[in-house]
C-alpha cells in the first residue's frame, strides 16, 4: 500500500511540474504578444496622419439688406 501512496505521490509531483512549465510557457507567450500588439498599435498610431478638418466650400453670402 505504501509504494502504490508513492508512486502516486512522484506521479503527481510530475504532473504538477507538467502544468506549472506549460502554465508558464503561456504565460510567456501572452506577454510577448501583448508587447508586440502594442509596439504595432504604438507604431501605426505614429503612421497615420493627424485628422484634417473637412474643407467643405460654402457659398458665398449676400450682404444683409440695409434696415428701412
Amino acid at each position: 500500500m505504501a509504494t502504490h501512496r508513492q508512486a502516486q505521490a512522484r506521479s503527481d509531483d510530475r504532473d504538477d511540474k507538467r502544468v506549472f512549465r506549460w502554465g508558464a510557457i503561456a504565460v510567456a507567450v501572452l506577454v510577448v504578444l501583448a508587447l508586440l500588439a502594442s509596439c504595432l498599435l504604438s507604431q501605426s498610431r505614429e503612421r497615420s496622419p493627424a485628422p484634417q478638418e473637412p474643407t467643405t466650400q460654402q457659398a458665398p453670402q449676400k450682404p444683409a439688406a440695409p434696415p428701412q
